[in-house]
C-alpha cells in the first residue's frame, strides 16, 4: 500500500515564515552550558564505548533515550561526519572568543531553530545568543552542469570582522541566503543584503567597513526564461532531472558568479574590482602546489598533494619555507588520508590531522618540524574530530564519539588533552542509551570494516534479541546512519539490538588498475563487485553480533537509504537472512537507472558499463532487481521515501504489489535524497521502528492513533508467506 504523508506540517511552508515563529526556540541555549568536567587525556576516548561514554555516570542515568530527543538534538555544523573544508567554528581577531551557528529542529511546528552564538574561549562568560535565524540554508551548487538545490544542509561559517566588534553571517531570509552583520556584544544585526539569488561566499575587507561576496545574479533571469518556456511546454533534454523536478533546472553556464561589496555604512551594495574579488578566493601563486593549504606568518606554506595520479592514491604533506626548497615529509603518518593543515605560530612546525587504524577508525593529530623531517603524535583517538581550527596553543574542535553527541573541544597542541569548551545536548549525559560494543570484520575480499553494536539500555544478558542493521557509516555519534532515518539508540530503548555498519573500501577504490573515478565506478557495478563486497562484510558483522550470545540469528532485519538501500536490494535476492527490510529510496533497476532518471543521470551510469534500456537485458539486472525478482522476496519491506525520489521506485513497488508481497510505501511531500523537515524526520523514526517491532518481535504499539497502520500490517501478514509473518518475542 502507498501512502503520501500529506500533513499541514508536511508543507514547506510551514519551514519558512510563519511557520518559524511557531518553533519553541526558548530552549536554543535554555539547558545549553559549559561545564567543568576534568581534562580529557589523549588516549581516554574511543570511537564506540563498551559501556555508555563519559558525561555521567550509569547510576545517575534517568531514562532511555525517545524518537523526540533525537529529533530535537541541537547541531553545531554538519550533522554527519564529513571531509568539510569549511569550519562551523569562528575565533575572535584576539583569540579569546568563539562564534559558531546552533540549530534545532522542532518537528511540532516542522521548523528550525537557529542562532548566531557568541562565547568565551577560555571561561569568563556563558554563550550568548546575538542573532536569531530560521531555517537551515539547503546547499545548492553544481552538478552534471547544472545548478541544483540538493537538499544537504549547507555549512554557515561565522566571521569576524577585522576589528572584532562584529560577526557575518549566511542566513535564509524569506527563502534566499542573505548576508546578515551582528554586532559581537549582542546590541544589534541587520541584513546586508537583499539579492535575488543565494550569497555564496564572502570575506570582510581589512577595514572591518565593507564584506565583498559573491552571488549568481543571473539566476533571476533564468527563473524567468524557464517560466516563459512552461507556455509552449519544456523541451526534454539533460536540464531535466525527474528525481528533481519536471522543471528544467538552470545550466551553471548561465550562472556565473558575481562579485560585489555591501558597505556597512549604507547599506549600500556595489561591484567589487577585480582586486576585491581576488582578495574573497584568491587565486593560486605562481609556481604554487597542488594544493596550497595553509601559509605561516614567515610565509612558509604547507600542503597536500597526491603520491600519484590515480584517483584514489593517497596524499602526501609538504612543506616550502622562506627561501627554501620543497620539503615532503617521509614519515609513514604523513601519507594517507590527510585533513586540516595548520601552522604553528612559530612558522617551524606544521600540525594536522590524519585517518588511520582499522577502516580508518583512527582520528590522529601530528605534528612535522620540516627542517627535521621529524613527525611526534600529539593525539590518537577514536573520537571523531571535525571542523578544527587553530587557536594559538590548542586547536578548536568538534568531538564525539558513539554515545556522546558533539561538543566544541580544546585540544592541547603540546599535550593533546582536551578540555570542555561547550556542550549543546548537555541533558544526553543522563540518558541511558545501553552498551555499545565495536565489532571488527572484513570482506569476503579481505577489506576491513566495522560494526557498532548497540544493546538495549535493560538486556537482562540473557535472552535473544532480534537485531537490526542500520548502514553505512558509523563514525561519531550514532544517530540515524547515512540520510539519519533509522534512529540507533530509540530503537534499542524498544527492545531492539541495532547493528551500527561502517562499511568496507569500494572494490574500484582499491583496484590498482583504475585510472579515473569513472573506471572505478565501473569496477564496483561489474558483475556487482561492490555489492557482494558490503554484503559479506554485513554478514560478517552479524555472525559476530551473533557470537555475543545477544543475538537471535532468526530475527535480522535491515535498514538504509542510498548505497544502503542498495546493499538491501541485492541482500533481499542473495540472501535469506532479513525478515524485515526498511528503505528510504529505491531502487537499482533497469528502467531507473538508466531512463526515470533522466538523461544525464543516464548517461553517467551507462559509463559504468551498463547494458542500456533498449537492450532489456534482464540477466544483467537480475541479482538486484526488486521488481524481477519480486515473486521470490518474502521479506517486508517498509519504503519511505522523498516524493522527488518516489518515481524511482515505481517499477518495484508495481511488481512487489502485484505479486502480493508484503509491502508499505510512505511519500514525503517537498522532499530530497536526504530529509530535511523535522517533522518527517520524526514520523520516519516512529514508523522505523513499529515496523521493526511488528515484524521481528510481533509488538505493536497501543497508541490509539496507531490502530490503522497496525489493520494494515496484519493483513499484509495474513496474506504473506510463511517467511514474511511476524515473529513472537
Amino acid at each position: 500500500m502507498v501512502k503520501l504523508s500529506s500533513s499541514l506540517l508536511a508543507l514547506a511552508g510551514a519551514l519558512c515564515g510563519a511557520g518559524e515563529a511557531h518553533a519553541a526556540c526558548d530552549d536554543l541555549l535554555a539547558s545549553a552550558r559549559t561545564v567543568r568536567s576534568p581534562e580529557l587525556s589523549p588516549e581516554l576516548s574511543t570511537g564506540a564505548a563498551s559501556s555508555p561514554s563519559s558525561g555521567a555516570s550509569s547510576g545517575a542515568r534517568s531514562r532511555a533515550m525517545t524518537t523526540m530527543d533525537l529529533a530535537r538534538i541541537r547541531d553545531v555544523g554538519d550533522t554527519e561526519v564529513i571531509s568539510n573544508p569549511q569550519s562551523p567554528y569562528a575565533l575572535s581577531p584576539d583569540g579569546r572568543s568563539i562564534a559558531f551557528v546552533i540549530a534545532r529542529g522542532d518537528p511540532r511546528a516542522n521548523a528550525y531553530c537557529s542562532a548566531l552564538v557568541v562565547m568565551p574561549r577560555k571561561g569568563g562568560g556563558a554563550p550568548r545568543i546575538i542573532d536569531r535565524g530560521g531555517a537551515i540554508p539547503r546547499l545548492a551548487a553544481v552538478f552534471r552542469d547544472l545548478y541544483i538545490v540538493t537538499g544537504f544542509p549547507d555549512t554557515i561559517v561565522p566571521a569576524w570582522s577585522p576589528d572584532g566588534t562584529s560577526i557575518a553571517y549566511r542566513k535564509e531570509v524569506d527563502g534566499i541566503v542573505q548576508l546578515v552583520s551582528a554586532k559581537a556584544d549582542g546590541s544589534g544585526s541587520r541584513v546586508l543584503t537583499h539579492e535575488g539569488s543565494n550569497v555564496e561566499n564572502f570575506k570582510w575587507l581589512p577595514d572591518s567597513g565593507a564584506l565583498a561576496y559573491f552571488t549568481r545574479p543571473g539566476r533571476d533571469a533564468a527563473r524567468q526564461r524557464i517560466a516563459r518556456e512552461a507556455r509552449t511546454g519544456w523541451l526534454y533534454d539533460k536540464s531535466i532531472l525527474p528525481m528533481q523536478s519536471w522543471e528544467p533546472q538552470p545550466w551553471a553556464k548561465d550562472l556565473a558568479r558575481a562579485a560585489f561589496v555591501v558597505e556597512l555604512a549604507g547599506p549600500k551594495v556595489r561591484p567589487a574590482t577585480p582586486q576585491e574579488e581576488r582578495f574573497i578566493n584568491p587565486p593560486p601563486a605562481a609556481g604554487a602546489p597542488y594544493e596550497l593549504a595553509v601559509r605561516a606568518p614567515n610565509g612558509a606554506s604547507a600542503w597536500t598533494a597526491p603520491v600519484s595520479d590515480l584517483p584514489y592514491a593517497k596524499r602526501r604533506v609538504w612543506a616550502r619555507v622562506p627561501g627554501g626548497k620543497d620539503i615532503a615529509c617521509k614519515a609513514d603518518g604523513c601519507t594517507g588520508k590527510i585533513g586540516r593543515l595548520f601552522w604553528q605560530q612559530d612558522g617551524k612546525s606544521v600540525v594536522f590531522l590524519a585517518r588511520e587504524g582499522w577502516n580508518s577508525e583512527d582520528f590522529v593529530l601530528y605534528r612535522w618540524v620540516p627542517s627535521s623531517n621529524r613527525l611526534t603524535t600529539i593525539l590518537r583517538t577514536g573520537d571523531a574530530l571535525t571542523g578544527c581550527i587553530f587557536a594559538g596553543d590548542e586547536l578548536l574542535c568538534g568531538r564525539e564519539n558513539a554515545a556522546t553527541p558533539r561538543r566544541i573541544m580544546g585540544v592541547d597542541l603540546a599535550s593533546g588533552r582536551s578540555r570542555l569548551i561547550f556542550d549543546p545536548n548537555p541533558e544526553f549525559a543522563k540518558l541511558n542509551l545501553g552498551k555499545v560494543t565495536r565489532l571488527k570484520v572484513r570482506s569476503d575480499r579481505g577489506y576491513p570494516a566495522w560494526a557498532d553494536l548497540v544493546l538495549p539500555p535493560d538486556y537482562d544478558g540473557r535472552s535473544k534479541l532480534p537485531l537490526v542493521v542500520v548502514q553505512y557509516r558509523s563514525t561519531g555519534f550514532l544517530r540515524g546512519g547515512i540520510g539519519d532515518d533509522y534512529p540507533i539508540f530509540p530503537m534499542a530503548a524498544k527492545g531492539l539490538a541495532v547493528l551500527s555498519f561502517d562499511r568496507p573500501p569500494s572494490v574500484g577504490s582499491q583496484d590498482p588498475s583504475v585510472k579515473t573515478f569513472e573506471q572505478g565506478r565501473a569496477v564496483d557495478w561489474n558483475d556487482w563487485a561492490d555489492r557482494k563486497n558490503t554484503l559479506s562484510a554485513i554478514e560478517a558483522g552479524i555472525d559476530a553480533a551473533v557470537a555475543t550470545g545477544a543475538i537471535d540469528p532468526e530475527r535480522i532485519g535491515i535498514s538504509g537509504l542510498s548505497d544502503g538501500a542498495s546493499t538491501i536490494e541485492f541482500a533481499l535476492i542473495n540472501s535469506r537472512r532479513f525478515k524485515a527490510a526498511a528503505m528510504s529510496t529505491c531502487c537499482d533497476d533497469l528502467l531507473t537507472q538508466t531512463v526515470l532518471g533522466g538523461f544525464a543521470w543516464g548517461e553517467e551510469i551507462l559509463r559504468r558499463g551498463v547494458p542500456p534500456s533498449v537492450d532489456n537485458d534482464r540477466e544483467y539486472w537480475k541479482p538486484i532487481s526488486l521488481s524481477i525478482n519480486a515473486r521470490k522476496i518474502d521479506t517486508p519491506i517498509l519504503m519511505q521515501v522523498a516524493d522527488r525520489e518516489a518515481s524511482l521506485g515505481l517499477p518495484a513497488i508495481g511488481a512487489l504489489t502485484e505479486a502480493g508481497k508484503p509491502l508499505e510505501v510512505y511519500v514525503f511531500p517537498d522532499e530530497y535524497h536526504n530529509k530535511w523537515q523535522p517533522a518527517h524526520r520524526l514520523a520516519v523514526y516512529d514508523r522505523a521502528i513499529d515496523w521493526f517491532n511488528f515484524w521481528l518481535r510481533g509488538v505493536e504499539d497501543p497508541a490509539p492513533g496507531k490502530r490503522e497502520q497496525y489493520a494494515r500490517w496484519r493483513e499484509l501478514a495474513r496474506k504473506a508467506p510463511k517467511e514474511g509473518t511476524p515473529m513472537s518475542p
